[in-house]
């Protein structure tokens, strides 16, 4: 991709947590979008733009017909009509969850993106991210207290370490959109989840 690539700003974002179906962990689905302030949206930006490093492009796809491409489906909605993304961002969860059942599979955070006027090779265009976190890392929080320091550990994700992720650009919508993805964990055929049996690319 080229380096005039950027994320556009996050125009709306729902979250859910989508367990693992084979190990019966289910899933919980939240009631509404996420409520975005300034510092959080740069931290998610910052989180989210991993795909656009990649050189490569994906197109989603379905033998039969690309309306039977459940996440062509969910994320077409989107785009048609941004409003509808918290909606939409449930079925995928759902459709995600579904995809999940290998023991190995681990459960996580789930996030649907729709971005207003990405940069991509110098055109602005809109995109949906989904995003999934699946590692947590254990961190420091050092506060001042009187004479001294607090130390304490927090679980939490790393924002330069994200697990899975796929944006999908509006564009070439006949022919599958245009999908730049990252999946830090795709060694083993398991992972193949989220490439093959949730986004089911080619």
């Amino acid at each position: 991709m080229s380096e005039e690539s950027a994320l556009g700003s996050i125009d709306h974002i729902s979250v859910h947590r989508v367990g693992n179906k084979a190990n019966e962990e289910g899933m919980v689905l939240s009631d509404a979008p996420l409520e975005l302030e300034w510092q959080l949206t740069e931290a998610l930006q910052e989180y989210f733009k991993a795909p656009l490093k990649t050189q490569e492009y994906y197109k989603l796809h379905h033998e039969s017909s690309l309306e039977l491409n459940e996440v062509y489906t969910y994320v077409d909605a989107i785009f048609q009509n941004p409003e509808v993304l918290h909606e939409q961002s449930v079925h995928l969860a759902k459709h995600l969850f579904e995809a999940s059942n290998h023991p190995n599979i681990k459960g996580g955070e789930f996030y649907t993106v729709f971005f207003h006027h990405c940069l991509k090779d110098g055109n602005l265009i809109d995109a949906v991210g989904l995003f999934k976190s699946e590692n947590k890392d254990t961190f420091l929080k050092v506060n001042p207290s009187g004479d001294g320091f607090i130390v304490k550990t927090d679980e939490g994700v790393d924002i330069k370490k994200l697990d899975k992720g796929a944006i999908i650009f509006n564009e070439a919508r006949e022919e599958g959109y245009v999908v730049a993805i990252v999946d830090k964990t795709n060694k083993s055929n398991e992972a193949q989840y989220w490439v093959d049996d949730f986004l089911h690319l080619r």
